[in-house]
């Protein structure tokens, strides 16, 4: 029994609405138990419940566990946790949880429910381990309870051995989950023990002669008759019927499904270029007319260019010369707009300067118009006024307000000075109006005549009131002349009438000079913003006429490629409603295959098709059990998997018959009568049937009328053509499939006319075949003598149906002589087969009742004159015979001694999760009942002393430390449930969770079909292996997970490096029980076979991680040399320690034992994969008695020296061990050496060198590794490790580069190192930069991008307060530090996850070639234009790559009102 991940539980805590989990207060389902189909039959497995664990995580450290794959431990070692293990009787539990308060009177009731008499709709709550949160947590700690709610036999002493197993293995994870245990007893325990008692019986002899007894009733709701009403016309009727089958059972069903239109759509999906290219090729396509440009080029190299050649080529020129065109019409209406410009620039000109001179002549009313006559003579005769020129440029007049101020600035010397002193004059004589005009008149004249500084020192020589004065000190910026000279202050006084005409004068000159100037600025920045408007505007009607013109070519093509594929003879109509080219794809420096992300839906229109679904039948492991032990014990199967496929109505099947191993033989003729034969396994039946893929067999060739027969041991099928008299052989060979075994095989010889052949047969396990004609004769023909048989059976008639049974004992017929077999209720004429269970000689009769819905047998007890032995118990446990027997619970308290028996109490390699700071309470037992409280004590160790004494396990102080008590409920209630704590042991939450779970072996990998099939999260997923049909290693790599491992390897302690070892060998050599005793892993074992595949568990201590893989037996009949040879590449070359268990058996040859080792060591190279292929083969020969370990140390040793000395430098010892071996003769079990010798293997293991130095990094080797083996590749491990690296993190890289996390927004994760999870710890900027793509418009998003780092920038204010060279100086080197930063981040990211490969892959040297592009791309997105403002002086700040004029991103205007403007000179700005 085995731990599988409930990968397929959805979101929803408890996704079954009859759970009785949901209405229990503060309950999560940790582990429960599900019902699987193993190699050996349906098996109990205990799963780990994905999404109740997930809730119970995320409830006390809320965000902590994204999934099962992805859980935070760190974060959960924030929160403290007591648990206190509970088990017992229902009844105890049930009084627990209304005790708690957790439960209600009616949950109570349904607990109790018995099981056996409730329907199907009945609330139930399934067996397993759960947590009960009683409380809300307090002070960041919470006592929790783990509680093992039990099924309905679990504590019968005479459960069957299923259910003890699963007892076992829960009370095993109870027990190392929680140091305080509570045991709920019930008054029906009883402490009587069992002794089963064996017995070897000789059977009897007997006369030849068959028994019938009633067997099993299978009920199913399929075995009934189905209306069928696809043809409204003609409704029938549908039946299933059984298949044919030695050793394996099931029925078929049939339903005719109506013709429809299966869609599949999506959105978004991820398609492969080989994929896609494939549809392309071959669909009728149906692409939609609203693909733009980028989506139809994309389509077109994606696959359509190889269809439809012609027609692409076409639409790439014409789309090429309307490119053209659109340009020469562009240019053309630009060469026209400058003519025009060029007529209408002296009517501009005009016009301009007569506004200039009205403003010029109202702010210097004292100028005269004619004294610019001259100027407007010069432009033209026929002048336009402003109004229609700001009609005609509607920007002209704004234009015109932002230069006319520079009419306001005169930059004269004289003229200033002149204006400032009349400025001074007016305003003291204004200030000072009330005081003694002589004293006013000698400072203003002062003033007016010597300046500010001569007016200033008089009143710095004045008098009381002039001594407290300050002239008022003014340049003049906001005074204008008009106003000045205007002032009566000014024309009242005749002395400064001088001043004010040579002020005028000078006025009069600078604005005559001025204003042609001023004109030509203002009629330049009109010009050129029109020429800027009227550009843009032809560029879009040209981008407009170009885009239209390029829409007609696209729906052109687009009309084509649709018409032309609807003629196409395919089923399935692709249609593209949206196509990109994938993320990582769009990276210019990759050099990766394309993968797209398509919308839109692929369609077929199905025919009426016939769904045959088969039904298999299914027998629990302890059946299987008790079969072999007692072939006549009626066994309870079940029919619980389905398999479909489906055929166009019309096809019939011939027949069906199920084959060991899950596979079909499947007979089907076409409407034409021919023949298709399929062998294959239940689970590609279907994806085979569906390609047509069988061996045809030809309707003419064959005849019309013929039977069929099948030798299941031998593989070959018979095909009698009745009339012909003539009998086609096929054998069917694995890689070839059926094949002719010579020509047809004449019978006419041996029939007289007329006759034909009615039955065929083969004799089981025999080279015979059992034909009856149409004349009432049965015969028997060899097929190695090519003769038949001298007897002849003469029959009453032809019989409906021949069978033989599977031990080829004898033959049994429909309506015919014979021993008549006494089968009531069988009803005539409707079909039935003979088969057998496990024992060829468990041989049943089957039959389908339809109106009881059942499957009904019948065994055939047959005997023949042959004496047989038996080794059976006594008291049996399963069989049909067995007594019936009292259920006692002496397991409540014997379970512990279970637990110790079958898993280690010390073992040699020690658990060292939980850390040392944890308070661990000493463990204690306490035991819950009404009566004998001072019995329990003396029991348990009584029961502690026989186990050490009979075992001689060691078990240190272990057992003896365990505190026993007994106490009565009530007693208990108080204790646990009131205000007193118990004294129990904390821990914290993450080591907790990580210490159970590593006590659960994960499935990783299983051999079947000769293939290595990795499994993802412990599932095989059929699903899963058909979308890796074909894959290259690194997807495979990606789609392998390890369930919750994957967070331990990758985060919790991703950082200790890793031992590994394995066990391998013969089955039922106690491999899993070895493993258990050396490391402390839960792997299970039985005397049955219970591993199948490989199994993996971890075994954490303080300074490693101990890897411990479980591998199924070798040499099994299940498995071929081919699955064989796989599994031990697969341990060998990744393992440090290889426990090779086999038994104990003088002069036997080991060369066959160890083949699968010497196939496997020419397939990968050790010394191109120097880190696998270190490991010490280890050689463990059990049961060795002490007198014999010398002789047989030395007999392997001498068998192993022949080995090498045949092989030489071949030899699998030096290929996969690099030569290292060691042989141990082990004790038998029970002795006090058997148990000492694991400390030897723990010794043997600390001196392995560590080939896997970090767990991250044996997590990469381990996938890549599996993952080889799947895609069968055999190149050098590290070229595998190194490409898949690269990749990952050429994928990463992009994300990398622009936001500097290993994932874009939302789910941001910091780069760090993939082996060890520590992050990259290098100081960057959180700034996003904008990186190129390989399609799309990228200037928009570039500039957008650069703008946000601009702005980030804290001197970004400051531009207009320094000179602009040196501010935009200042910014680019701004950015290109933080730039720096961030490459220098990813480049130290990409040197850590790449330190540990050599250097020289062509992967990796590719990936730094892509990242040094990338660098360049990165620089040159920040690098700025620095071109001059085509509206100002300042520098253009937009990328040097930007389309369009350059722009300064500012309003344009100077904040600043200095003298170097007025003065009229160029300033940054203007």
């Amino acid at each position: 029994m085995y731990i599988y991940m409930d990968v397929d539980a959805p979101h929803k805590l408890y996704d079954n609405d009859l759970d009785l989990a949901s209405s229990i207060t503060g309950l999560y389902r940790v582990l429960e138990l599900v019902t699987e189909q193993g190699s050996g039959g349906l098996v109990d497995k205990i799963i780990i419940s994905q999404s109740s664990l997930k809730a119970f995580i995320n409830t006390v450290c809320p965000g902590a566990c994204a999934s099962m794959t992805k859980v935070n431990f760190k974060d959960l070692d924030q929160y403290v946790i007591k648990p206190v293990g509970v088990y017992g009787s229902k009844e105890e539990i049930v009084r627990f949880l209304l005790e708690l308060g957790v439960a209600d009177d009616a949950v109570a009731a349904q607990l109790l429910a018995d099981q056996s008499t409730l329907g199907q709709a009945q609330r139930v709550l399934r067996s397993g381990l759960y947590i009960l949160r009683s409380v809300e947590q307090q002070n960041n700690a919470e006592q929790i309870y783990v509680v093992y709610w039990p099924d309905e036999s679990t504590w019968d002493d005479s459960a069957p051995s299923q259910i003890r197993r699963n007892r076992v293995t829960f009370m095993r994870y109870l027990t190392k989950m929680c140091d305080q245990i509570v045991a709920l007893i019930s008054d029906e325990s009883d402490e009587d023990a069992q002794i089963i008692k064996c017995v070897v019986d000789k059977t009897a002899e007997q006369e030849e002669s068959v028994q019938v007894r009633e067997g099993f009733k299978v009920q199913s709701e399929h075995i009934s008759i189905r209306k069928d009403t696809t043809d409204k016309t003609d409704q029938t009727q549908t039946k299933p019927f059984l298949l044919y089958g030695e050793t394996s059972q099931g029925f078929m069903t049939v339903q005719h499904q109506p013709a429809k239109r299966v869609v599949d759509a999506y959105e978004e999906r991820t398609f492969t270029s080989v994929l896609l290219e494939s549809y392309l090729a071959s669909d009728h396509l149906c692409v939609s007319e609203y693909l733009d440009e980028q989506a139809l080029e994309i389509l077109v190299d994606a696959g359509l260019q190889k269809r439809f050649p012609t027609e692409c080529d076409r639409w790439k020129y014409e789309s090429a010369a309307v490119s053209t065109l659109c340009n020469q019409m562009r240019d053309d209406e630009l060469q026209k707009l400058m003519v025009k410009w060029d007529k209408e620039n002296k009517s501009l000109a005009t016009g301009v300067h007569e506004a200039v001179v009205e403003e010029v002549l109202r702010l210097y009313p004292f100028l005269e118009k004619r004294l610019f006559a001259n100027a407007v003579e010069v432009f033209t005769a026929a002048p336009v006024t402003f109004q229609e020129i700001i009609r005609l440029y509607p920007n002209a007049g704004h234009i015109f307000q932002r230069y006319k101020y520079q009419l306001t600035l005169i930059s004269d010397s004289e003229f200033r000075k002149i204006k400032e002193r009349l400025c001074l004059f007016v305003e003291f004589t204004s200030r000072t109006k009330d005081l003694d005009s002589y004293l006013c008149s000698t400072v203003a004249e002062s003033a007016s005549m010597k300046g500010y500084e001569a007016a200033n020192n008089v009143l710095e020589s004045g008098w009381g009131y002039f001594k407290a004065l300050r002239l008022w000190t003014s340049d003049g910026k906001t005074a204008l002349v008009k106003q000045i000279i205007k002032a009566d202050s000014i024309q009242k006084n005749k002395k400064l009438k001088p001043f004010v005409q040579n002020a005028n004068r000078l006025a009069e000159q600078y604005l005559m000079s001025a204003v042609p100037g001023v004109v030509n600025k203002i009629a330049e920045v009109i010009k050129k913003i029109q020429a800027e408007i009227c550009t843009a505007k032809i560029k879009a009607e040209t981008v407009h006429y170009e885009d239209e013109e390029r829409r007609k070519l696209r729906l052109q093509l687009i009309h084509h490629v649709n018409c032309s594929t609807i003629q196409t003879q395919h089923p399935y109509t692709l249609r593209i409603d949206s196509i990109t080219v994938e993320k990582e794809s769009l990276h210019v420096y990759s050099w990766s295959t394309h993968s797209y992300r398509v919308s839109g839906a692929r369609e077929i229109q199905e025919d009426l098709m016939t769904c045959f679904t088969i039904h298999t039948m299914n027998l629990t492991e302890q059946d299987q059990h008790d079969l072999q032990l007692y072939p006549s014990t009626i066994p309870s199967p079940h029919f619980r998997f389905e398999y479909k496929f489906r055929f166009s109505q019309g096809f019939a099947i011939m027949r069906a018959q199920l084959l060991p191993l899950e596979k079909l033989l499947l007979i089907v003729a076409d409407r034409l009568g021919n023949l298709s034969v399929y062998l294959e396994s239940l689970t590609s039946i279907d994806r085979v049937v569906s390609r047509g893929r069988g061996k045809l067999l030809n309707r003419e060739k064959i005849g019309q009328d013929f039977v069929l027969a099948f030798d299941e041991s031998r593989r070959i099928l018979g095909v009698v053509s009745s009339d012909k008299l003539l009998l086609h052989m096929f054998a069917y060979v694995d890689t070839r499939g059926f094949q002719a075994q010579g020509g047809s095989i004449n019978l006419n010889q041996w029939y007289s006319e007329g006759a034909s052949i009615r039955h065929a047969c083969f004799i089981s396990r025999s080279e015979e075949l059992l034909l009856v004609d149409s004349r009432n004769q049965a015969k028997i023909f060899s097929l190695v003598t090519m003769q038949f048989r001298p007897a002849t059976l003469n029959l009453r008639g032809v019989p409906s149906s021949v069978h033989s049974t599977p031990d080829g004992s004898c033959f049994s017929f429909g309506s015919t002589e014979g021993i008549e077999l006494n089968i009531p209720n069988l009803p005539m004429g409707d079909s039935f087969v003979v088969t057998s269970f496990i024992s060829r000689a468990a041989v049943h009769l089957l039959w389908l009742d339809l109106s009881a819905h059942k499957c009904q047998s019948y065994a055939l007890d047959i005997t023949c004159r042959t004496t047989e032995f038996m080794f059976r118990e006594t008291v049996s446990c399963g069989t049909s015979n067995k007594a019936t027997s009292t259920s006692t619970h002496n397991c409540l308290v014997g379970c512990h001694s279970e637990v110790w028996n079958r898993f280690p109490v010390l073992a040699a390699v020690q658990r060292e999760t939980i850390s040392l700071s944890n308070p661990r309470s000493q463990r204690t037992l306490v035991f819950v009942t009404d009566r004998n409280f001072d019995m329990f004590a003396p029991y348990f160790s009584d029961m502690i002393y026989t186990f050490e004494r009979t075992t001689k396990k060691p078990t240190g102080d272990i057992l003896k430390s365990i505190k026993v008590s007994a106490a009565s409920f009530s007693v208990l209630a108080q204790e646990l449930f009131g205000a007193k704590q118990w004294n129990v042991s904390q821990y914290r939450a993450g080591e907790w969770m990580v210490d159970f779970m590593c006590l659960i072996p994960i499935h990783i990998a299983v051999a079947k079909e000769n293939r290595f099939v990795p499994l993802k999260d412990g599932v095989y997923s059929p699903e899963l292996e058909r979308s890796l049909l074909g894959a290259e290693v690194n997807r495979i790599v990606d789609s392998i997970s390890f369930g919750w491992y994957e967070s331990l390897f990758q985060s919790y302690m991703a950082t200790k490096p890793v031992r590994v070892v394995s066990s391998m060998g013969e089955q039922s050599v106690g491999k899993s029980y070895a493993l258990n005793h050396l490391v402390d892993t839960s792997f299970a074992g039985s005397a049955m076979r219970t591993t199948e595949g490989v199994w993996m568990s971890v075994t954490p201590t303080e300074k490693e991680l101990i890897v411990a893989l479980d591998f199924e037996g070798v040499h099994s009949i299940e498995r071929s040399a081919q699955e064989d040879m796989l599994l031990v590449l697969f341990n060998t070359a990744i393992t440090n320690l290889v426990l090779f268990r086999n038994n104990f058996a003088l002069n036997r040859d080991i060369t066959g034992l160890f083949q699968s080792f010497q196939s496997s060591a020419t397939v990968l190279d050790p010394e191109t994969n120097p880190s696998l292929f270190q490991s010490t083969l280890v050689i463990i020969i059990k049961d060795v008695m002490d007198v014999d370990r010398a002789e047989i140390a030395r007999e392997f040793s001498l068998k192993f020296q022949k080995i090498v000395q045949d092989e030489q430098e071949e030899n699998f010892i030096t290929c996969l061990h690099a030569g290292k071996l060691a042989i141990v003769p082990w004790p038998v079990i029970g002795s006090q050496d058997f148990y000492r010798l694991f400390a030897a293997l723990k010794r043997q293991l600390d001196q392995q060198a560590i080939t896997h130095h970090a767990a991250g990094e044996f997590l990469h080797k381990m996938k890549a590794l599996m993952a080889k083996l799947k895609a069968n590749d055999w190149g050098a491990m590290s070229q595998t490790m190194a490409c898949h690296r690269a990749e990952l993190l050429s994928t990463l890289l992009p994300d990398a580069l622009a936001f500097g996390f290993q994932n874009s927004p939302p789910e941001r994760e910091p780069l760090k190192n993939l082996d060890t999870d520590d992050p990259i710890d290098l100081f960057d900027t959180q700034t996003q930069f904008f990186l190129s793509g390989a399609a799309a418009p990228q200037s928009e998003a570039r500039e957008r991008t650069l703008s946000i780092l601009q702005s980030s920038w804290s001197q970004f204010e400051t531009r207009q307060r320094v000179p602009d060279a040196e501010w935009t100086e200042s910014l680019s080197q701004y950015l290109e530090d933080i730039v720096n930063l961030r490459i220098d981040h990813v480049r130290e990211w990409l040197t850590q996850n790449l330190s540990r490969f050599q250097a020289g892959h062509a992967s990796i040297e590719e990936l730094r070639r892509t990242f040094e592009g990338a660098i360049v791309d990165l620089k040159s997105n920040v690098q700025l234009c620095k071109m001059q403002c085509s509206s100002c002086q300042l520098l253009c700040v937009l990328s040097r790559f930007h389309d369009g004029p350059h722009i300064c991103q500012t309003d344009h205007f100077c904040i600043h009102e200095c003298d170097f403007c007025q003065e009229s000179r160029k300033c940054g700005m203007t």
